[in-house]
């Protein structure tokens, strides 16, 4: 019989609490945050000026998000979908140094299935671009409330399945990689699941899901974030995004799994990447879905970034340092992958 005290038990969940504390945020995050708490709190928001007219404040710099820097070397194309009479916007980022392709990167871009556009990240698709050797291509999926769902879902769908069909005749290379932010990376997860459905996963090598909802009858930390207080996104913004992409669904419509992903089964996906900031109202997704995808058998990593608000991808990762970190994150990442 032993004696004394026993043990401590281990967690086999390991967390590394530093991150979370108020010395691990950088100053200028901390700077950031604020000012975009209190611009949050002055400027109109979309309900209130309809969502078409606040596209265009937000594509003149006109609202809390920085304006879209569109770079000539760019280029368009346009995909068939499943309705013969309409197709599919797509956005070409090419590596500027010439040399072997390794791959394509299909990006979806976030902005609660309400906002943003394939021309609103320029810089970090380029930057992907000529940091990887990836041709990147992100969609221009519809958006509420002038579409709602399932039409987000199936444009991704139908340029993935295109994709898979055609990118090795068409550009060389195979579709190998897929992620998005916030809508981005949700609509990325359903494209996935789309696509082992459709036997069409053999060449995905990974997946890059930041910041997303994945279960979009909202989980506590988003229930618990007060807008006037959090940045970018609070739980009354959530509840105005979905209830114009899902109106008229209750909240176990939303657990459907062709709308909130973490309530599919999720073997046989691909390696994932998450990222999430730890300032973001729905930390608590990623944190479920990065669990789900490793139970399930797939390989994961959850890199939290220190006071990082929702959205931050979408600033200037050159000149930003919370974007700059994640950035970096997803470089290291698909070099890794490829």
């Amino acid at each position: 019989m032993t004696t004394g005290q026993p043990t401590p038990l281990q967690s086999d969940v390991v967390l590394d609490e530093s991150l979370f504390q108020a010395n691990a945020i950088h100053s200028s995050t901390l700077a950031l945050n604020k000012w975009l708490v209190e611009q949050g709190k002055q400027e109109a928001k979309w309900w209130e000026t309809g969502a078409s007219a606040y596209r265009d404040l937000r594509a003149t710099g006109k609202t809390v998000h920085p304006a879209p820097v569109l770079l000539p070397q760019a280029s368009q194309f346009f995909v068939p979908s499943r309705d013969p009479s309409r197709t599919i916007m797509c956005r070409m980022f090419r590596p500027a140094v010439n040399g072997l392709l390794k791959g394509l990167f299909l990006h979806i871009h976030g902005g609660g299935y309400v906002l943003g556009s394939a021309t609103g990240q320029d810089l970090m698709c380029d930057h992907i671009a000529n940091n990887t050797q990836l041709l990147v291509v992100s969609i221009e999926y519809r958006l509420a409330p002038e579409y709602c769902f399932p039409a987000a879902a199936e444009d991704c769908q139908d340029v993935a399945d295109w994709m898979v069909l055609n990118s090795k005749r068409k550009f060389g290379v195979e579709m190998n990689f897929i992620g998005g932010e916030s809508a981005g990376a949700t609509l990325s997860s359903d494209v996935l699941i789309h696509l082992r459905g459709a036997r069409r996963l053999k060449n995905v090598k990974g997946a890059i899901l930041n910041y997303g909802c994945f279960d979009l009858s909202l989980l506590p930390s988003a229930r618990l974030s007060k807008s006037e207080e959090t940045p970018i996104l609070g739980y009354s913004d959530l509840q105005h995004f979905f209830g114009k992409y899902l109106p008229e669904m209750t909240i176990e419509d939303r657990k459907l799994p062709s709308v909130s992903p973490a309530y599919n089964e999720l073997s046989d996906l691909v390696p994932a990447l998450f990222i999430v900031g730890t300032e973001d109202a729905l930390i608590d997704d990623t944190v479920l879905m990065h669990s789900r995808w490793r139970r399930a058998g797939n390989p994961a990593v959850l890199k939290y970034i220190p006071g990082g608000c929702h959205g931050f991808m979408v600033f200037d990762g050159n000149e930003v340092e919370v974007a700059r970190q994640g950035w970096k994150l997803m470089i290291h990442y698909l070099r890794q992958m490829i």
